[in-house]
């Protein structure tokens, strides 16, 4: 298990890839995207596969995540719904590396997604289906949850915090 390593989950709008790439720099450790990896390594365009074929991406989501693991260390944030499958699940808590859970209510989450205009975000295309998967995947994060950030608060804040959780292992 890399000491210097930190899963960074929660709903889209959470601030994951933002506060992952601060906190990565406080640490002075690089930062791995699940979603950009997939993207980069696999040649997979996540939003097309999320819109075509769900149970393909959430698999393949799982596997990179593991596969960061496994031979990366620093700051790894993961997409939203990592928590959705049991296959999820099973890799957050078997990795033996600390799942930080970037916790707002769901008003932030829409807040911060629609003013994100550089990124496509398919499961937020309908408001009311995405409080749905809001609501329903909230006992999951905590499941899987070694430690809950607020969210809410501004970048600085919750990048020290998560600095402070790995520096504290």
């Amino acid at each position: 298990m890399a000491e210097n390593t930190v899963i960074l989950t929660g709903f889209m709008g959470m601030g994951k890839s933002t506060v992952g790439r601060r906190a990565a720099e406080l640490l002075g450790v690089d930062y791995y995207d699940t979603d950009s990896w997939m993207e980069t390594e696999s040649g997979i365009d996540v939003p097309a596969l999320v819109k075509t074929d769900m149970a393909a991406f959430r698999k393949l989501e799982a596997d990179t995540l593991r596969e960061i693991l496994a031979a990366k260390e620093g700051i790894v944030s993961t997409g939203g719904g990592i928590v959705s499958t049991q296959l999820g699940r099973g890799v957050l808590l078997g990795s033996g590396v600390p799942a930080v859970w970037l916790q707002a209510p769901f008003e932030v989450a829409a807040q911060r997604v629609a003013q994100d205009r550089g990124r496509e975000r398919p499961l937020f295309a309908n408001i009311d289906t995405a409080r749905a998967l809001f609501n329903e995947r909230q006992p999951w994060y905590k499941e899987t949850a070694t430690a809950v950030v607020d969210a809410s608060r501004p970048v600085e804040l919750v990048a020290g915090d998560i600095v402070s959780i790995l520096r504290s292992r």
